[in-house]
C-alpha cells in the first residue's frame, strides 16, 4: 500500500499546517509549504539522527525550540532542539524542522510541551519514541478514514475485493461487446467499398 501522509500543525502562535509520515525503519518524513516556493518541500529525518535527538533531550531539563533563522545562520542561537538539529546538519530548513518534530512528539506523548505559544519548550517523557510515534501515526490515519479502524478492517478487505470482482466483470461485459461488434464493424466498413465496385462495373458494362 502506498504511504500515506497524515496532516498536522506546529504549536506555535503562528499556526503552520505540515504533512508527515513515519516508515517501517522509523524515519519521519516532513512535506511542508513555504511561502515563495511553488512546489512543497520534503525532508527526512533518519532514524538515527532522531535516536541522537532523543539522547539530546535524555538530559531531564525542557529543551526550547531554538530555531531563529538568522541567529541559527549566525551561531548566534541559543542551546535547544533547533540548534541540535542544526549541528547534525547545518542547514535552517534542516534545523526549523524542530516545530514540526516538537508537535509530532507531544501529540505522540513522547514529549511534555509547557503549554506556552511563545517560549515554548519541551521535556522527554518515559518509553519507546518509535512507538509512539507509529501508534500516533496510525491513529492518525484513522482518524482522517485513510485506514480502515481495526474492527472494520475485514469489511474494509471484502469490500476491495468486491469492488475488484466487478472492475474485472465489467472488464470481461465490455472485451464481449468489443468482439461481437467487430464483424458489424467490418461489415459497414465493406458495404461502401462493395458499392463502388459496382456502380463501376455497372458503368463499364453499361447496365
Amino acid at each position: 500500500m502506498a504511504a500515506s501522509w497524515s496532516l498536522s500543525h506546529t504549536l506555535g502562535a503562528k499556526e503552520k499546517t505540515f504533512y508527515w509520515r513515519i516508515d517501517s525503519r522509523g524515519n519521519i518524513f516532513i512535506k511542508r509549504k513555504f511561502r515563495k516556493d511553488i512546489f512543497s518541500r520534503i525532508d527526512k529525518i533518519s532514524c538515527n539522527n532522531l535516536d541522537r535527538l532523543q539522547e539530546f533531550m535524555q538530559e531531564r531539563e525542557w529543551k526550547g525550540l531554538a530555531s531563529n533563522a538568522s541567529k541559527l545562520y549566525t551561531g548566534t542561537e541559543k542551546n535547544g532542539i533547533g540548534k541540535f538539529m542544526y549541528s547534525l546538519r547545518p542547514e535552517v530548513p534542516y534545523a526549523q524542522l524542530s516545530s514540526q518534530l516538537s508537535a509530532i512528539f507531544y501529540h505522540s506523548e513522547v514529549w511534555e510541551w509547557n503549554r506556552k505559544k511563545r517560549g515554548m519548550k519541551f521535556l522527554l517523557l518515559s518509553g519507546s519514541w518509535q512507538e509512539k510515534t507509529a501508534q500516533y501515526y496510525r491513529n492518525s490515519l484513522i482518524s482522517e478514514r485513510k485506514l480502515p479502524e481495526p474492527e472494520n478492517q475485514d469489511c474494509f478487505i471484502s469490500d476491495f475485493f468486491k469492488n475488484s470482482l466487478q472492475q474485472e466483470n465489467e472488464l470481461k461485459k465490455l472485451q464481449e461487446l468489443k468482439r461481437l461488434q467487430e464483424p458489424l464493424q467490418k461489415t459497414i466498413q465493406e458495404e461502401p467499398v462493395q458499392k463502388i465496385v459496382q456502380a463501376k462495373l455497372s458503368t463499364f458494362f453499361g447496365s
